[in-house]
């Protein structure tokens, strides 16, 4: 597993949120054992705020259902650049501000892509580099696709189980703090979640 500064992942935008949520209301429905629809707003809320915990920069620090992310690379960038966010499924474009400090896209074919869907690597091809940019920060623009899949069953069952144990725990206790103590159940939230985790960006 490769661990990254900081910096990078503040380097990271969102450009294109999922289009669904890795679990349905139907199913913490189910989880739940809830059969009339007054709380079906609730439970909404509570599956979108569980997937906001969650999915990308949250604490399980990979995307979940496809969504597309821009990268911004400082100047001169080292000769290999990781992909901050995973499990990648494919470049769309590379992007830079040319010597007028104006954005212009770079030609994709002279740069090639290696490495697993939870590791992968760009860099220049031989004989090219990367191009020469105005001195800002974000000087080149990397964006992809990243994300188990576009439907929900792409989404590793014990994610999508982790997912419905907190929506459930967060349905049965409403309050910040309880009266009675609470034990974890075994194997619950946490050991779902660390079979896919790869860091806790938040």
């Amino acid at each position: 597993m490769t661990y990254y500064p900081l910096a990078i992942y503040n380097s990271l935008e969102l450009v294109t949120a999922p289009s669904t949520s890795p679990v349905t209301l139907a199913e913490a429905k189910s989880q739940l054992r809830v059969d009339f629809s007054d709380d079906d707003t609730l439970i909404q809320r509570l599956i979108d705020t569980a997937t906001s915990f969650m999915d990308a920069q949250g604490v399980l620090g990979r995307a979940m259902i496809q969504q597309t992310w821009a990268q911004w690379l400082s100047p001169n960038p080292n000769q290999i650049v990781y992909f901050a966010m995973s499990p990648f499924i494919s470049l769309v474009s590379i992007h830079y501000y040319n010597s007028a400090n104006s954005l212009t896209a770079a030609t994709d074919s002279n740069f090639e892509v290696l490495g697993t869907k939870n590791e992968k690597t760009i860099s220049p091809k031989t004989d090219y580099s990367w191009p020469t940019t105005y001195e800002r920060s974000d000087a080149i623009k990397l964006t992809f696709h990243a994300g188990y899949g576009s439907a929900i069953t792409n989404v590793p069952q014990s994610v999508r189980q982790a997912m419905l144990l907190l929506v459930s725990h967060w349905y049965e206790n409403r309050e910040q703090t309880v009266m009675n103590r609470l034990e974890n159940i075994p194997y619950g939230f946490e050991e779902l979640m660390s079979t896919e985790r790869a860091s806790y960006y938040g």
